[in-house]
């Protein structure tokens, strides 16, 4: 009797554990209204589950958002100016109310200047937006491509979805050149360089410069605004690891929907008449495309059901390793991504495996303390990409070869085996054949960057004075390869008296034609800043920075492209002098002085002046 009653004890626990498992593992629904202190509803809130990257939303122009969640999931509701809010879901909730509350501490949150100068956000001037890098955190191949409703000002567009083509263009402040460069300057940790090398999980801040007083003094370079990028350091503590991998899934939702090859040939028929032409397929001929009697002849092909996969993959991995100790720090990440595309490729082909994008990363940097007054640092930073295409053209080709064929014009293969030239009379190929049958082209890029910087205290003769000098190094190596098949191509218009496809040859089968091109880019740049910090007393303090830079890049490709060897060297002198009384009265005046050997002699340097004010009522004594 006591076996039966614990067995029954046992079996009753075992089914509990599995409800609540099942549970645990439900996903539901939380819904509801963000407001401000004052019950006034917050578009633009950032709604995301702590810890799980690419599961958020952002609030409506009502407040309101939707959200799916496990129970258990810590939500994070976040808006510039406001302290972040937590809400522990448990179960399905329709009608939350959320209630932000101002960050007081905001004010004196600190922002990232020119040349990695740090001011406290009060005492700013110009037109500078700190981004919370944890919105940034989702798992996409490009930070560019999250850049757009994301950060304000910045308007962004991506232009293709083939891979390694998909990253965003963006603008501050929309265009602002025309008919030249209208991009944003990007630096990260201080050099130029692209957001596409950059790992999201590695950026320690993000600053947006966007109006003059925030750009002068970058010169010419900052017409179009400035993106500063900081990167994680090590830390005094033990060693730590991040590790992340995600998976994900696209789906292509909005396709044009194409007519049938019998519904065509009936449409194309009734315009001709309309015009007063004989049609040009017969009842006898609807027939044989309605129900499929000679597919060869007279077929019915959806070219972008036999281009196109419904979906495609895309996944991304992060290590990262921080720590260190009094003496020297480390922060050392590697990265990887691999996209593929929404082309589909014949399983069968023997040339060609499919477009793909694969991207590695690899960043470290280390700080040490030389002295009391005296830091070392020194940066790695190198990435290599991966980009397969067919032989024959880019993808832009293929959609457009999809574009010039009716569902009645050629069968994708015909039945022998043979495949068929466009138009039936050229050796114009079809996309079928331009993506499966032309060979392989491969595209290589290796980018490894080497920046040693030296900091160094003087407050010994000048109290508040302090030097950094950083040196950097890039080479760029790119290799493209491509191997150029053209098949043989046939056009067929009939069948002979036992019933075989008769036609002719429209191209012969082309050997493999091999090509390849090379370019090495080097860069070797140095800067030095100088900045002083006053305190007169009374509420008064003064600012000032000083910065010289120079940059020589030297590009080599194939011995006959002697433009692209010429070097380019740039040089820029700018200065910046600020005064603050009581964080109420606030004056900053700064200038770029800089030149490049891409204008003629007499017009190589260019001086940009700016002067900003600001009166903060916030700090002002009123009583």
């Amino acid at each position: 009797m006591k076996a039966y009653i614990t067995n029954r004890i046992y079996l009753m626990l075992f089914f509990c554990s599995i409800t609540i498992m099942a549970q645990a593992q439900q996903k539901f629904e939380i819904s509801g209204i963000v407001q401000d202190e004052t019950g006034q509803p917050v578009p633009g809130v950032s709604v995301y589950v702590k810890d799980k990257t690419g599961i958020g939303t952002n609030t409506d122009m009502d407040g309101k958002f939707v959200l799916k969640v496990d129970r258990g999931d810590k939500v994070q509701f976040s808006f510039i100016g406001y302290t972040r809010h937590e809400y522990l879901a448990l179960k399905t909730e329709k009608k939350l109310v959320i209630q932000l509350v101002p960050d007081v501490s905001a004010l004196d949150e600190v922002v990232v200047e020119a040349y990695g100068s740090k001011t406290r956000k009060i005492t700013t001037t110009g037109a500078v937006t700190s981004v919370d890098v944890a919105t940034l955190q989702t798992p996409a191949t490009s930070l560019a491509n999250m850049l757009g409703g994301r950060v304000a000002g910045i308007i962004s567009t991506q232009g293709s979805g083939e891979p390694g083509k998909n990253i965003s263009d963006f603008w501050i402040r929309g265009i602002g050149t025309f008919g030249a460069n209208a991009s944003a300057l990007v630096l990260i940790d201080g050099l130029e360089g692209s957001l596409n090398d950059v790992d999201p999980a590695d950026i320690e801040s993000f600053s947006v410069l966007k109006d003059a007083s925030a750009t002068a003094m970058y010169g010419v370079r900052g017409a179009n605004g400035v993106v500063l990028v900081t990167t994680k350091r090590g830390k005094q503590e033990k060693l730590s690891f991040t590790a992340r991998a995600n998976a994900t899934i696209s789906w292509l939702k909005r396709l044009p929907e194409y007519c049938d090859g019998y519904n065509y040939a009936k449409l194309a028929n009734e315009a001709l008449v309309v015009r007063g032409d004989d049609p040009k397929y017969t009842n006898q001929e609807l027939d044989i495309i309605k129900y499929g009697l000679d597919t060869d002849l007279y077929p019915d092909v959806n070219w972008q059901d036999e281009v196109l996969k419904r979906s495609y993959w895309q996944q991304t991995y992060y290590l990262s390793a921080r720590g260190g100790g009094s003496i020297a720090r480390y922060f050392i990440s590697l990265n990887g991504s691999n996209e593929t595309s929404a082309y589909q490729q014949d399983k069968s082909s023997k040339y060609f495996k499919g477009l793909a994008y694969n991207t590695f990363g690899l960043r470290a940097n280390i700080d040490i303390d030389l002295t009391k007054t005296t830091k070392l640092y020194f940066g790695v930073n190198a990435n290599k990409t991966i980009r397969n295409l067919p032989g024959a053209a880019d993808t832009n080709l293929i959609w457009s070869a999809c574009s010039k064929l009716t569902p009645v014009t050629i069968p994708v293969v015909y039945s022998n085996g043979m495949l068929p030239s466009a138009n039936g009379v050229t050796d114009e190929m079809s996309p079928y054949v331009l993506l499966n049958h032309t060979g392989l082209k491969q595209e290589e890029e290796f980018t490894s960057t080497y920046t040693l910087s030296l900091d160094q205290d003087l407050g010994m003769l000048i109290k508040g004075l302090k030097l950094n000098i950083q040196g950097a190094y890039t080479n760029d190596n790119a290799f493209h390869e491509t191997r150029y098949i053209i098949p043989e191509l046939w056009s067929y218009d009939k069948r002979n008296a036992t019933g075989e496809l008769a036609g002719k040859r429209q191209t012969e089968r082309i050997t493999t034609q091999y090509s390849k091109w090379e370019m090495q880019y080097r860069k070797y740049f140095l800067q030095a800043t100088m900045n002083w910090a006053h305190d007169l007393g009374h509420g008064h303090t003064l600012t000032a920075l000083a910065h010289y830079e120079m940059s020589d890049q030297k590009r080599s490709t194939d011995a006959n492209d002697t433009m692209s060897a010429i070097p380019v060297r740039y040089q820029g002198l700018s200065a910046k002098v600020g005064y603050n009384y009581n964080d109420t009265y606030i004056v900053d005046g700064n200038f770029g002085y800089t030149g490049s050997e891409n204008f003629q002699p007499g017009r190589q340097f260019g001086f940009f002046p700016s002067i900003s004010g600001a009166w903060v009522p916030s700090s002002y004594q009123w009583t």
